[in-house]
């Protein structure tokens, strides 16, 4: 896991503060779910500046629809679920023209020779930034938010076989960036193996 937050934060006591917009409570609550958040973006953006400015635009929203929060459920899930649709609303607001494949233009993609389990997150994230912005936020929407292909056809406003393919094209973009990434990167990086 990327972001560990303290056991000693008294989340309750936070939300209720900042249910109540004290900025006491709002600051808290900032700076303890500031790296889960911007790691959460990072997924999706080009650029850790990118980053925090989706997660900026996700806090305001945390803090405008806080009331909605159940208390019932974990904060965490909701909290990473409103950035995700941050991020996404971003991406719609300015990333409108990327191109998206269509099913049309699939190809098999082989299996990977586990590539991934000799990398450590940071690494994985750095090269998940490279590929192209359609690929990256279907990867990340698919594969690391665990949404279906109908959900992120709906939320992206493309075709569900569309969704499909792009993943697909991602997951093949993937193993060839970690294949020249790991290459290039052989000598400077730990022995995984």
């Amino acid at each position: 896991m990327l972001f560990r937050r303290s056991r000693s934060l008294a989340l309750p006591e936070i939300l209720d503060g900042c249910r109540h917009q004290k900025p006491a409570a709002q600051k808290q609550l900032f700076e303890a779910y500031y790296s889960f958040g911007v790691n959460i973006c990072l997924r999706y953006a080009d650029s850790r500046e990118e980053a925090e400015e989706m997660f900026d635009d996700g806090f305001l929203r945390v803090l405008n629809k806080i009331a909605y929060y159940d208390p019932e459920q974990p904060f965490d899930a909701w909290f990473r679920t409103v950035m995700v649709h941050s991020a996404i609303d971003h991406y719609r607001r300015y990333k409108v023209k990327q191109v998206f494949t269509d099913i049309d233009e699939l190809y098999d993609v082989g299996e990977s020779d586990n590539l991934l389990d000799r990398l450590a997150a940071d690494e994985i994230l750095a090269v998940v930034q490279q590929l192209p912005p359609a690929y990256r936020t279907v990867f990340s929407l698919y594969v690391v938010d665990g949404y279906s292909h109908p959900e992120i056809a709906q939320m992206l406003g493309i075709h569900e076989g569309t969704s499909r393919s792009n993943l697909a094209k991602a997951r093949q973009k993937l193993q060839e960036l970690l294949m020249t990434w790991t290459s290039n990167n052989a000598v400077n990086r730990r022995n995984y193996v």
